[in-house]
């Protein structure tokens, strides 16, 4: 992120939406859009945005798991890899 160049004031972004979309695909940088001199909103593309998603998704899902262990549950890694083999291998 390059302060300089990644933040807006929103009376600008609505004059040049269109090509701050544009930069935003392009480069694959966030925008901050700030009102009265805060930040507001941030821009990012959807493929930015999905990513983010993802990970998420993915940091809730090792979560899920940590508790699930510690409170003693879980499968061996071996009966783990047998499972696996007999569906997708049968």
């Amino acid at each position: 992120m390059n302060i300089i160049e990644d933040v807006c004031p929103i009376s600008e972004f609505r004059e040049h939406a269109a090509s701050m979309v544009a930069k935003v695909r392009e480069n694959n940088r966030p925008i901050i859009i700030t009102q009265h001199g805060k930040s507001s909103a941030v821009l990012v593309s959807a493929e930015s945005y999905q990513e983010l998603l993802d990970r998420l998704d993915i940091m809730a899902q090792i979560n899920e798991s940590e508790e699930e262990y510690a409170q003693g549950g879980g499968i061996e890694q071996g009966e783990y890899f047998k499972q696996l083999k007999s569906r997708y291998f049968p």
